[in-house]
């Protein structure tokens, strides 16, 4: 029995798909060494368990690569999402540094123009006092001493901001009318 046609080809248009006539060549081959279609049918028969089995490995196969594919985008993926993070908390630590500058920054203006406060307010107290000493009293007592404690030591209580009240109207009502 021959698949072969008069020409020497095999029927139809296998002829272009030199794979699929190679398998025609073989299963033809087979058919005459095996003497019959009956017996290439059972040889087909008993071949198809092993068929099962390559093709059950394949998938398996597939499927393990599909999962080592999937495990490695899930590992590239947490890989990126930990650069991510990384690059987040330096910002984060550079955004806290540029605030603790200003801070710095606010709080040395702070104590410099408490300096300077003080300073004028004993220079005031100290001009004043020859001829007006209340004035330079509310300028050089508790006031002063307040104002000090209120920027050099960031600490204010409400005794603190009732005696610069108070020593400021003692200093407003001390002025003498002429």
């Amino acid at each position: 029995m021959s698949l072969e046609g008069p020409s020497g080809h095999f029927p139809g248009n296998f002829g272009s798909d030199p794979l699929l006539s190679a398998g025609l060549g073989i299963a033809a081959q087979w058919g005459e060494a095996l003497g019959g279609p009956e017996k290439l049918q059972a040889a087909l028969k008993a071949l198809e368990p092993q068929l099962r089995r390559e093709h059950e490995l394949n998938k398996l196969r597939l499927e393990r690569q599909e999962a080592d594919a999937a495990r490695k985008a899930m590992a590239e993926e947490a890989e990126a999402q930990r650069r991510a993070d990384a690059v987040e908390r330096e910002e984060d630590r550079r955004a806290r540094e540029q605030m603790a500058v200003r801070h710095h920054r606010h709080q040395m203006r702070l104590l410099h123009s408490a300096v300077a406060l003080s300073v004028l307010m004993l220079g005031g107290g100290l001009y004043a006092m020859p001829t007006n000493g209340w004035i330079a009293g509310a300028l050089c007592g508790p006031s002063l001493l307040s104002l000090l404690r209120i920027f050099v030591l960031r600490r204010s209580t409400d005794a603190d901001v009732r005696e610069v009240g108070r020593s400021a109207r003692g200093a407003g009502n001390a002025l003498p009318f002429v």
